[in-house]
């Protein structure tokens, strides 16, 4: 069981990614272990502070984290200058005793948007894309919105944005089309994603060539400031606080501030929040976890 932030290889960014996951199934099999949990992979992306680096608390249950993403894997830049700085940037980032969260962070965000007005066009208009977005339109758009909303008013508490803090989907859809002046901003999170989905499918299967499953965890808290707390209230009662009761390990237990689940709105429509979340996990786990699953009873 490892957080994939830890598998930092001579070929990642100063941060174990999704890259590295092939590595670590090559070292599984020659040790002749058989399945690799990872903990979390979801984008925490609240305040683009190291406070974000906590996998639990997540901004969206189906989006990864951008930091995962292998930025060889997803193409090289023209750009001979550039190239060669994030060369050196990765060499540093690569040869500090600790992860330093931000400035990873901060590095692939500048990759990706130089990559991005490289390659976007080109990557958004072919089949691939396309197939992948009418798969996943129901939360990638409403993710790449949100994203783009907490940059823009400097928070991720929807409740204090000038505009837009009560979901309409009428509304993101009109922001969502091209050649609006918000869509190159949205469609970069599309590119990214899609990039991460490919990086995380191709791991798995990798994994499964090689006789490793490769197991997934899936928080059982939502953040009030998420995606979903502001797409689908209905379902949370985003005035409770969720947490675990005393043990041997936090003799006063613990508030993780997350909203407690609306049970009986779930109920009514066969739980399909979750029905789709696991639908979805399962398209890159061949077993999950579900984090303190005694949240269910």
């Amino acid at each position: 069981a490892i957080p994939v932030f830890s598998l930092k290889s001579e070929k990642s960014f100063g941060v174990g990614d999704f890259g590295d996951l092939k590595r670590m199934v090559d070292w599984a099999v020659n040790t002749r272990q058989k399945v690799i949990q990872i903990l979390p992979v979801n984008d925490t992306t609240m305040t683009h502070a190291w406070t974000d680096s906590y996998p639990y608390n997540s901004i969206s249950i189906y989006a990864f984290h951008p930091m995962y993403a292998d930025i060889r894997q997803m193409g090289t830049l023209k750009d001979k200058e550039a190239a060669s700085k994030f060369n050196k940037k990765q060499k540093e980032l690569n040869s500090l005793p600790a992860i330093d969260y931000e400035a990873v962070n901060q590095t692939k965000w500048e990759f990706f948007n130089l990559l991005f007005r490289q390659e976007g066009e080109k990557v958004l208009a072919s089949k691939g894309f396309k197939d992948f977005f009418e798969t996943n339109k129901g939360w990638l758009q409403p993710y790449a919105v949100f994203s783009y909303l907490r940059d823009a008013y400097k928070t991720p508490n929807f409740r204090q944005w000038p505009r837009h803090s009560v979901y309409q989907a009428e509304d993101i859809e009109k922001m969502c089309q091209p050649g609006t002046a918000d869509y190159p901003h949205i469609s970069l999170y599309y590119y990214i994603q899609y990039h991460l989905h490919l990086q995380l499918l191709s791991a798995t299967e990798y994994a499964r060539q090689h006789g490793v499953v490769l197991k997934g965890d899936i928080p059982i808290g939502i953040s009030r400031n998420s995606v979903e707390a502001w797409t689908e209230p209905h379902y949370f009662n985003l005035d409770g606080q969720a947490g675990a009761p005393p043990d041997d390990f936090s003799i006063n237990g613990q508030n993780w501030g997350f909203p407690t689940y609306n049970w009986d709105v779930m109920e009514k429509d066969g739980y399909r929040w979750w029905m789709k979340r696991f639908q979805k996990m399962a398209e890159y786990f061949d077993a999950y976890r579900i984090d303190h699953i005694l949240g269910f009873f």
